[in-house]
């Protein structure tokens, strides 16, 4: 597929709420023999609103490379498949028919893809006006120069244009205390051990720079080196496989580059309501299997078993809270009162 001429108005960035407003059509290309540059990869679920705001956003954020789209949907029941082909007949939809998770997904995806790179984007994206165009030269230039890119990622927003800070050195135990949303980051956010974490000095620079692990709502992956490394490890359900896959790039001998001149907005958790039991559950269990894949791989290691021990706790307390958070109030008024005669 290739964009078509992109509509004259910017549609809103997304939310939890999605928009209503009608969006063009991505129509076939004119060379249907040509191999597109970009496979870009979606999965959906119970996101109706919001793929369908990502889709419109491709027209600009491709003008000059041409795309194809391949939607995989984990059994959503919200109408987001009959959505996307009522609107885009033409689109590939991959209907799996339960929710077989984030990297696997994916990976179904790009076995039918036929671009040069592929986009891992997520449904919750905005994609601005030549941000995938922008990726594209970086990743055709570093080629060009015979060093050729492992990973390429924008700079992600959220919704109110502030910077996510989604390009980060890979996780420590620290990490768990001083991450992007730590109560201790947010009350002390100079502080060394979330500056280096998330890499505060780069925040403001737009030139290209290498990092250890960028964010899976949006990476762009040269398609041989996806293939060759074997996609996404199927052992992750969601969490932490990109942080997973970007380490195995690294040890391959290629770079993962953050390349701040693309932006790309994400409405973080649109596709989530809420943390969930099993959302702390998956987030806890990808960070205990990045650690034990990537940094501690021997099973007589006391640093996997602390790391473990952590996690353990820390997801005992992050359940214990959301629970509490959401036990229902009494409202009744507990002092009977006696009718009158």
């Amino acid at each position: 597929m290739s964009p078509v001429a992109g509509a004259s108005t910017r549609p809103a960035a997304p939310s939890a709420q999605g928009v209503t407003r009608s969006v063009p059509a991505l129509e076939p290309s004119a060379d249907e023999g040509s191999v597109p540059d970009v496979s870009v990869t979606i999965v959906t679920y119970q996101c109706k609103d919001l793929v369908l705001t990502c889709l419109e956003s491709l027209t600009d954020g491709a003008r000059a490379s041409q795309l194809e789209v391949i939607i995989v949907d984990n059994g959503s029941t919200d109408g987001v498949v009959e959505a996307v082909k009522d609107r885009y007949p033409d689109l590939r939809v991959i209907e799996v028919g339960g929710n077989d998770g984030f990297g696997r997904s994916h990976n179904l995806a790009a076995s039918h893809a036929t671009g040069r790179y592929l986009l891992v984007l997520n449904p919750d994206t905005f994609v601005e006006p030549g941000a995938i165009d922008t990726l594209v030269r970086f990743a055709d230039e570093r080629e060009r120069l015979g060093h050729p890119v492992g990973m390429v990622a924008p700079r992600l927003l959220n919704p109110d244009g502030t910077d996510q800070r989604t390009a980060r050195a890979f996780p420590t135990a620290s990490a768990g205390l001083f991450g992007r949303r730590s109560p201790l980051t947010r009350a002390f956010p100079r502080n060394r051990w979330s500056r280096r974490f998330l890499v505060s000095d780069r925040t403001e620079d737009d030139e290209p720079w290498v990092v250890d692990w960028v964010s899976g709502a949006a990476m762009l992956i040269p398609r041989a080196e996806f293939d060759e490394l074997g996609g996404f490890d199927r052992d992750f359900f969601m969490h932490f496989e990109d942080a997973e896959l970007c380490h195995r790039i690294g040890a391959s001998g290629r770079e993962v580059w953050c390349v701040p001149r693309s932006e790309i907005v994400h409405a973080e958790g649109g596709c989530r309501d809420g943390w969930s039991p099993a959302q702390l559950w998956h987030f806890h269990r990808g960070a205990y299997l990045f650690a034990r894949k990537a940094r501690y791989p021997k099973l007589s290691d006391p640093r996997r078993w602390g790391i473990a021990t952590l996690l353990g706790m820390r997801f005992l307390g992050a359940l214990g809270l959301r629970l509490l958070r959401s036990a229902p109030k009494n409202t009744t008024n507990q002092k009977e009162v006696e009718p009158r005669a």
